[in-house]
This record gives C-alpha cells, structure tokens and sequence, in this order.
C-alpha cells in the first residue's frame, strides 16, 4: 500500500464491479456519496466522525454544503436551528492511503477504510450461480475503527449520509441496521447493541446531542456507534446497491446481478456474510500492489485507477439469460467505446479475460457494417444504457473534418488487435476457429483502404460522405487526430497486420498470412522512407508539410509483442533497421520543448498540443522501455504525470486528457482507461492470461 505523499484531497471513484455504480469521495469541501448509472460524485453530505472526552464532534470534512429534503421548516413554519455542532479534520490532520484493494482516511482517534477491490472475476459459464453471486455481490464494505484505549469516557461514532431516509431495521425484522435511499442503494451493519440507526433532519446533531427518534420525514440518517473508554473497536458496513427491472433502452436489458438477489436488504446481508472473506481478499490485492516495485507515483495512479475503471463497469443479462458486459467511457458515458476495449484489454486479460471474449462478441454482433471497403466497426454501442442501432454510434457523423468523424479504419484494427490478443494470451482455439472469417475479412478491409499500395491508409469511409476519418485522438490537433497518411495510425496498421499474419500462421492460412505480411513491409518501408535524417524523426503526418513530433509513433509495437510475435519488435530481429528508426526517432522526440513539456516536465504526446493523454502515456512508457529499451529520466516522469491529477489542479482525480504544462482536466475525466498502467506491473509479476514473452532478451526493469 503506497502512501500518498502529500496529496489527499481528491476524489476517488470506489467502484462497485458491473454495477455501473460507486462510492465516490475524497475531495475536501465537497460533498460524497453513492452514484448508480453514471460516475460524477453526487453534490451530498458524508458524515464520518466521532465525538470523544465531551469535545465537539470531529469530521472528515466530506460534508460539503448541499442541502437535501425540505427541512423541518416545511412542517413547523419555525426556523430550523442548525448549530455549529461539529468542526472537521483538516488535510494536515489527517493521512489518506490507497491500495489496490482498499483506500482508508486516519484522522485523529479514527480509521475509515473502504474494501472495494477483491481481485478477478470468474466467467460465468465455469463457475455455479452461487460462486458468481459472491463475485459480483454489488457492495463495497467499510470499516470504522475508534480507538478509545486512552479515553476514559465513552467514544461516539458516526456514519452517515443525505439521500437515505428508509431504515432497514425495518424490512429486516432488526437483523440489519441502517439506512437506504428507496430501494436503490443503502448502508447496514448487522445488530448489534453498540449500533443505532439515527434519522433525523440534522443527523449529526441527533447522532451526538439528540435522541435516538427516528424522524422518518427527514432526508438523513446513518449509524450510530458506541465505544466504551478504554477500548478499541472496529465496525464493519455493508454498503450495497440494487436496481432492479430493465434499465436500457432500445435492446433491453437488465442488471445481470438482480437475477442473483432478490433486493436490496438481500445485497447488504449477504456482503455482510462474506465480510471476512471479502476484506481478506481486498487485503490480498494491497499485498499484490505493495510486493511490486512501482515508484509510490506509480502505485498511486495504478490504484486509482483500477477504482475507476471499477466505476465504468456494467454486467447486464439480455432477454435470452446471456450476460452482456460494457465499460462506460467515463463522464461520456457511451458503451463499448471500441478504442477504449483496445487498451483495457490488458486488463481485462489480467482480471476477467472472458470480458474481452464478451465484448468482442457483442461489438460483433451490434457494431459491425460494411462500407465501400469492406467490413468495419463503429466507435461505440450507444450512450448512458441507451443502445444505438446495429452498426451505428451515438459519436460518428458524416460530412465532418474532426472531432465526431468517423473512425472505421481504426476502430477496425480495434477489433482485430483485441480478437489477436485474446486469442494468443487464453489460447481459446474454439473461439479462434469461429471468429477466424472475421479476422481474414478485417484484413481484406484494411488492405483495401490502402488505394495507392504503400501500405497506409489513405482514402476514407464512404460513411464519411464529405468528411475524413479521424483517430481515437479526435481532440488534439492534426499530428494525431487525423486518419489519413498519420504516422500514429500507420506504425498501429503494422502492429495489427503483424499480429493478424501471426494468428494466420496458426490457422495454416497461407495466402492471408502473406498479404498480412505484405502489407506489413509495405508500412515499414513507406514510414521509413519520411525519417528525416538531418532531423532524427519521423513527421506525424505525411502530407501538407507536416513537422509535428509525436510519441504514438511507437505505441503499435505493444501488439505483436503480445500477440505471439515479440521477435518481430525485437531490436535486433527481422525488423531491426524499422525498430532502430523508431528508437531514433523516440530518443528526438523526447526533449524539453518537443514531447516533454517545458513547464511541467512531464511527456506531451505531441510537440504541437497541450492536450495530452496519461492513459495513452502509460502504454507508451511500457513500449518504451520494454521494446525499445529507452530507459531511465526520459521514460520515468510519473511524479509529472501524478501531479496533474492529485495536486489540485485537476477536479477530477482519474482524468484522462489533461494540459501537459498545467495539469488542468481537458476532458475524459472520470476515465476508466488508465488501467493502462497494468503495463507497468508485468515486469514484476505474471498472470495466467497476460504475461510478458519469452524474447530471450533481459527484462528493463
């Protein structure tokens, strides 16, 4: 477990997996809580304290200053008195932790700690419904503990939040304690004489000052602990959601987990029942973290987002009973987003490789058309549960030059990297020989979108009408946004062909290993043929006098490395001289005032934008120094790159596209993609379905 050096005032995204839901919190002055089918923190009061030794009531200062519910003034016409009852922690007083699996808050006689990661998830067609239904329990479990050992007087603790009005004492027969919002999400710990529901319009006050009466008009409640002097104790809270019903449009579909619980009460008791488990295998992924050697910059962006990513995770059930998985992009909140299912893969094959299968399967099915080329793939399956048409998305137009154009060539290539890569690291033959005709008309597509035959793609869909196609870096400039002749795109291409004449090899199909080959050299041979010699680069575009600088030339390397054919990015192997110009072109790039930021130190993936990508970022590093072996102060900037996001200068802590000099949020926040950073683990540690290759050169670590 890294602690944070000395940022603590940020949020976090607690997400609970494929319940497209979260525990968010983190960001001092603001409000907390409980978020269900979207990831931004809700506006509302967290209250988390205790009152010790008949001193005023302490908080972690997560109470914002929201108001919820009409108040009592709305029934006794009387002012309603809410004294200062309280003061809170300040960011000196309190130390903030995050792991892998778990992130906590110490403050004073207090330690609250959220349990939100429990490692992998197994696929659903192996395992039976009651291991599934202790995988996917759509609950994350809190422990407060209050250390009284040197209080001579009874300690108070508190738990609290706005929103929650519904005692669950109450549908439970008492078994369980606490508080929910309706029937969609709430909190419970299980009877004890040392717990008490409270409910009242100030809950704070009632919780310290007041009586236990439960005033059921009001709009705030939570559990109140007792902590006799000279002890120290630890309470364990279930804290759950659970919607039921269809909940997305055009092709319904309902959460995959309420077929596994009848309610919300059913969720809180039953993540109670495995607490202990639960907790110790939070326990086991902090120690995974803390037995890897990452920088504490690099733990403390690996652990945040992996919570995120949690965020963005949605496990539905279709109508026929089949589990359909998606990851929300975020604040964007559309579905599948096929350039992000690309660089998660890593991991999803690490945690949950059926999930890639899964997606892969569905984008197939909903995503792919045909244009005047061939077959391609739409960059997203819809938006906010809301399903598009089949081979459409709710991002592409026609007729446009940038942003919200289409992205057919690329997304194409999304797909098939993802198929190669799942196929090489599961070895699923069976899912190979059923989606091989795919593959094989993937690479007929991209060969002919390449019109002039140097290998690049250089002509647009005709979905486009008037426009050009864009790339998954639709918010930069020209250097990486655009399709056409993009140096990015074509070093992504070669990835992708190399990695398609692997898999063919495999499948003894000869003729389409040699035009995936073929289009291969073509690629190295026309990027080759724009490295600047006197200038030590490759421009990122190849027309209209181009002379950007651009990092991505190198990130389409990762995918043969991973795909079954590491010796074919090996530095001295068969394409040794195209590996050699692409170092020499990283080693140019990679200088103050070109791709490292001048202001901040950090890498800009462009010379020419400030608009840069630490998800894309992480990838690139790994490339970097596993592939091309450009090790130390040129690679390793990731204190620049954590403190865009956790310094203050971004709102949001998990932010994708941030102004490299400044660390100001650009957008993409909220993002699920920087578990990129898995990448960073592989040197280290191997996992069953994802693990470096055997090249037979020495590991960089």
């Amino acid at each position: 477990m890294a602690e944070n050096i000395h940022w603590n005032d940020y949020y976090a995204q607690h997400g609970i997996w494929g319940a497209y839901a979260s525990f968010a919190l983190g960001k001092i002055g603001k409000g907390a809580g409980v978020v269900i089918g979207d990831v931004q923190p809700p506006d509302r009061a967290l209250y988390i304290g205790y009152q010790s030794d008949n001193e005023k009531p302490c908080l972690l200062p997560f109470v914002g200053d929201a108001r919820r519910g009409p108040g009592s003034t709305a029934y006794t016409a009387k002012e309603e008195e809410r004294s200062n009852s309280y003061t809170q922690f300040t960011s000196e007083q309190m130390e903030r932790t995050v792991g892998l699996g778990t992130e906590s808050w110490k403050a004073g006689l207090l330690t609250f700690t959220i349990n939100s990661f429990f490692g992998s998830i197994p696929d659903p067609a192996l395992v039976n419904s009651n291991q599934f239904r202790s995988a996917v329990c759509p609950s994350l479990l809190l422990s407060l503990e209050f250390d009284n050992t040197q209080g001579d007087d009874q300690l108070v603790g508190y738990f609290g939040m706005q929103g929650v009005n519904r005692p669950l004492s109450d549908s439970t027969d008492g078994r369980l304690l606490g508080m929910a919002s309706k029937t969609l999400y709430g909190f419970a710990s299980l009877h004890c004489e040392a717990v008490q529901e409270v409910l009242d319009w100030n809950s704070v006050d009632a919780a310290f000052n007041g009586t236990m009466v439960l005033r059921r008009l009001s709009t705030e409640g939570g559990l109140r602990f007792l902590v006799p002097a000279h002890t120290k104790k630890t309470f364990t809270i279930a804290l759950g959601v659970f919607e039921s019903g269809v909940v997305t449009s055009l092709v319904p579909m309902q959460r995959y987990y309420a077929c596994l619980f009848k309610n919300l009460e059913d969720v809180l008791e039953y993540s109670l029942e495995l607490s202990t488990s639960r907790i110790q295998s939070a326990a086991a992924m902090d120690a995974l973290a803390e037995q890897i050697p990452l920088d504490a910059y690099q733990s403390l962006l690996f652990c945040n987002a992996v919570h995120a990513y949690q965020a963005s995770s949605e496990l539905l059930m279709d109508n026929s009973g089949r589990p359909i998985f998606l990851v929300n992009e975020g604040e964007y909140q559309m579905m599948n987003t096929l350039d992000l299912t690309v660089d998660q893969a890593f991991w999803e094959l690490a945690f949950s490789p059926w999930t890639v299968r899964n997606e892969l399967e569905f984008l197939h099915e909903r995503s792919m058309y045909t244009d005047a080329y061939g077959i391609a793939f739409s960059h997203d399956q819809g938006v906010a549960d809301g399903f598009t048409a089949e081979g459409h998305s709710v991002y592409e137009l026609p007729n446009l030059l940038d942003c919200f154009s289409y992205m057919s060539y690329e997304e194409t290539i999304n797909w098939m990297l993802s198929a190669c890569l799942y196929i090489h690291q599961t070895n699923d033959k069976k899912w190979a020989s059923r989606y091989g005709k795919v593959l094989k008309d993937g690479l007929l597509s991209l060969s002919n979108r390449d019109q002039n035959g140097d290998g690049i793609m250089d002509c647009d869909s005709s979905r486009c009408e008037d426009g050009f196609e864009i790339t998954t870096y639709d918010s930069l400039d020209v250097s990486l946004g655009q399709a056409r002749n993009n140096l990015y795109l074509a070093v992504k291409a070669w990835g992708a062909f190399v990695s398609l004449a692997c898999f063919f090899k495999t499948t003894k199909d000869t003729a389409s290993q040699v035009l995936a080959n073929e289009m291969a050299e073509k690629i190295a041979k026309t990027v080759s043929s724009y490295y600047l010699e006197d200038e030590g680069y490759i421009p990122a575009v190849f027309e209209g006098g181009n002379r950007s600088m651009i990092i991505p030339a190198i990130e389409g390397l990762i995918y043969p490395y991973f795909t079954g054919a590491p010796e074919q990015v090996a530095l001295e192997g068969v394409n040794k001289e195209f590996l050699a110009l692409l170092r020499k072109h990283l080693l140019t790039v990679l200088k103050p005032g070109r791709c490292i930021d001048d202001v901040s130190g950090g890498w800009k993936l462009s010379s020419t934008s400030r608009n840069t990508w630490l998800s894309k970022i992480f990838l690139n590093q790994f490339v970097a120094e596993q592939i091309l072996h450009v090790t130390g102060d040129l690679v390793h900037r990731d204190k620049e790159h954590a403190s865009h996001l956790f310094s203050g200068n971004s709102f949001f802590a998990m932010t994708d596209q941030v102004d490299a000099s400044t660390g100001k949020d650009l957008g993409s926040r909220l993002y699920p993609r920087l578990v990129t950073s898995i990448l960073w683990i592989l040197p280290y540690h191997s996992f069953k379905n994802l693990s470096l290759p055997n090249t037979g050169e020495p590991e960089v670590n």
